[in-house]
């Protein structure tokens, strides 16, 4: 086997095993926020942080998770150099998925950060709703400002359009070489997918219109990531069964990245 195919091979595999980790806690929490306010406060993803530290060993656990995502976020930014472009795909199709993989591979990498400053003791400044907020207050701060606020909520609203694709048209088990795949782990595959990518397109849908909202008010307060989507569900008619959902979502999304590690075609 080529040595450059097996070290890319462990790097997708230790990728998709950390968001395993991170999505199965982060929903478990999500769950648990459906019986406390205090426990809404804890599902973030500083939280699945902390939480995987204070357990025996977690400063090992906590470096392997933070290596992982490392690992994903550079896999991302890998994918921009090796992806080819799709028959049946135009150049702007094409040019978007390499911004998304870039995008995405940023995303993971702030990951990794933050979990090794949790690793370092180093303290988090602020929760996922307060970044929405200050980011905001930032970007506000311009005359571009409220524009470009807009702009990132609308790309955030894409973002979670995709999400509802994926799960509508299964085009993810594309990722797997089905054939080889027994009946029951491509049953598995394509259920908690379609679940998981369900769960991710309600909340950034949600913080997405936070973001357009905060433009269109001109208040930054108006912005928020996950404890406030969380908070606007509560509010909706069967508020704790839609909350249930998600972080049941959010489970299946970790245990669909859990199948990507073990079955997922790497070319």
């Amino acid at each position: 086997m080529d040595p450059s195919f097996k070290w890319k091979k462990f790097t997708v595999r230790a990728g998709y095993s950390a968001k395993t980790v991170m999505y199965v806690m982060l929903g478990a929490f999500i769950l648990t926020s459906v019986f406390t306010v205090l426990s809404r406060e804890k599902a973030s993803q500083s939280h699945v942080f902390l939480t995987l530290k204070q357990q025996p060993l977690g400063q090992i656990f906590l470096s392997v998770l933070v290596l992982g995502l490392a690992c994903y976020a550079f896999w991302r930014w890998l994918q921009i150099f090796i992806t080819d472009k799709a028959h049946d795909d135009s150049m702007l199709v094409h040019v978007i998925n390499k911004l998304f993989f870039f995008i995405s591979g940023a995303f993971y990498f702030v990951a990794a950060y933050a979990g090794a400053k949790t690793l370092l003791e180093v303290k988090s400044s602020s929760s996922s709703q307060e970044s929405g907020k200050k980011v905001s207050e930032f970007l506000m701060q311009y005359e571009w400002g409220l524009l470009l606020v807009a702009v990132i909520g609308f790309c955030i609203i894409i973002f979670a359009m995709v999400q509802f694709k994926h799960a509508y048209t299964a085009d993810f088990l594309k990722k797997f070489s089905l054939p080889s795949l027994s009946h029951r782990v491509s049953k598995s595959v394509k259920v908690t997918g379609r679940l998981g990518y369900t769960a991710r397109g309600v909340v950034y849908s949600l913080v997405g219109s936070f973001f357009i909202l905060a433009a269109l008010l001109s208040n930054p307060s108006q912005a928020g990531g996950l404890q406030k989507a969380l908070e606007t569900l509560m509010k909706q008619p069967f508020g704790p069964y839609l909350i249930a959902a998600v972080g049941a979502g959010f489970i299946m999304f970790g245990l669909y990245c859990a199948l990507e590690a073990k079955y997922r075609k790497v070319e």
